[in-house]
């Protein structure tokens, strides 16, 4: 993979359907495994702010910290904290006030270990753990990346290789060996960071020739990634609740990362180019503030007596589309604007862009993403939401707040 490219294709089609998987998922349909779109957040956050990393280090032989974290603040900040200041004042309003633990967990990114250590309760922001997670992840992955290079490319992935083990292995202790609760492991950075670890792995190891040679028979047809996709949901849903806290995170978000590479390599076939359309790719662009107000935007759509269940659902995906538009042009593209200032490289001539459908996609993942090289940063030039808005993934419970933890 040449750390120089600048566009990786099909990603925001990715994005836009792993938004939409939550939001089914929290309409009702609990037959779609919504924590799958969880799983592929993760994934492509890993692997999208690792090599936005790799970049700038092939470039400058470092990575400036500043200006990351300076990018990660003015993107997510913004939408995040006018999400809580709404939601606190509408459930104010409503009379479920929050208590001081769940104001400052929120103020602080620990949503996670709230919900964690609290059974994953009900709230109007319960699905701000996903969030939480990134933010931690954002806080301590580049100083850990930067610590790794020092030996090397594959040093570092052979470590990080071991890391993701020995997450599962605590993970596993902790559920089936101490019996520790199902909303810890569901929620704690310390028993999910596997899943961004495989994204970030991919990120690492796509540069080398056994990576080249997979991926290609991986993606020998393109009916290959449909293979992939059934062994997701058999992983996910067929096999069992044992199965799925302690070993089935990791499972999952490997097949997620396979499922990418394929992506990247099939995108132009008929089967999968609808990911590249305009309005696919919107909805990827604007899927971290919809996953912010996807669960007010359901509960609209419960209020709406048109057509049934059919005219409640569409009623609730237009609603959500609405307050994401929104928010994205609103309050995000002011703050997008200033973080122009911090993209790497002092005379960079601007930040980088996923891709629009006349440009051409740079290097590739090897040949793994021949002719396919994904893009991190959104169509608006800012870095993508890292997918920084990742669903909760509870079965729906109360319909005009937060969904209840399975």
């Amino acid at each position: 993979m040449d750390t120089r490219s600048t566009h990786l294709p099909a990603l925001d089609g990715l994005r836009a359907v792993a938004v939409f998987t939550v939001i089914v998922y929290h309409f009702g349909v609990t037959a779609v495994p919504g924590d799958l779109g969880v799983s592929a957040f993760f994934v492509l956050s890993g692997f999208l702010i690792t090599w936005l990393l790799l970049k700038e280090h092939a470039v400058a032989g470092t990575v400036s910290l500043r200006r990351f974290y300076a990018r990660r603040m003015l993107r997510i900040f913004p939408a995040y904290y006018a999400f809580l200041a709404v939601s606190f004042a509408i459930d104010h309003i409503r009379g479920q006030p929050w208590g001081t633990s769940l104001g400052l967990s929120s103020l602080f990114y620990v949503v996670n270990y709230y919900n964690a250590l609290n059974g994953h309760p009900t709230t109007s922001i319960t699905h701000a753990w996903s969030l939480a997670i990134e933010e931690q992840f954002y806080l301590l992955w580049p100083v850990l990346l930067l610590v790794l290079l020092r030996g090397g490319t594959r040093r570092a992935a052979r470590t990080l290789a071991v890391v993701i083990v020995a997450v599962v292995l605590w993970r596993t202790v902790l559920y089936a060996g101490f019996h520790v609760g199902s909303a810890y492991v569901y929620n704690a950075f310390d028993t999910r960071f596997d899943n961004l670890a495989v994204g970030c792995l991919l990120a690492l190891t796509a540069t080398t020739r056994a990576f080249d040679a997979a991926a290609a028979r991986l993606s020998f047809s393109p009916l290959a990634p449909l293979a992939t996709l059934v062994l997701l949901v058999v992983s996910r849903a067929a096999i069992g609740t044992t199965w799925h806290y302690t070993a089935g995170f990791t499972v999952d978000a490997v097949l997620v990362a396979v499922f990418i590479v394929q992506m990247l390599r099939l995108y132009r076939t008929r089967l999968w180019a609808w990911l590249e359309t305009p309005v696919v790719r919107y909805l990827g662009t604007i899927s971290y503030p919809m996953y912010l107000w996807h669960m007010w935007g359901v509960g609209v759509g419960y209020h709406v007596r048109v057509a049934g269940k059919v005219g409640e659902f569409v009623a609730g995906v237009l609603a959500c589309i609405a307050l994401a538009t929104g928010s994205y042009f609103v309050i995000e593209r002011p703050f997008l604007k200033l973080k122009r200032r911090f993209e790497p490289g002092a005379r960079a001539p601007g930040p980088t862009r996923i891709g629009t459908p006349g440009e051409q996609s740079a290097s590739a993942t090897g040949s793994a993403v021949q002719a396919a090289t994904p893009s991190m940063e959104s169509s608006d030039g800012s870095a993508s939401p890292g997918n920084a808005g990742f669903p909760d993934t509870a079965p729906p419970g109360d319909r005009t707040s937060a969904p209840a933890f399975p």
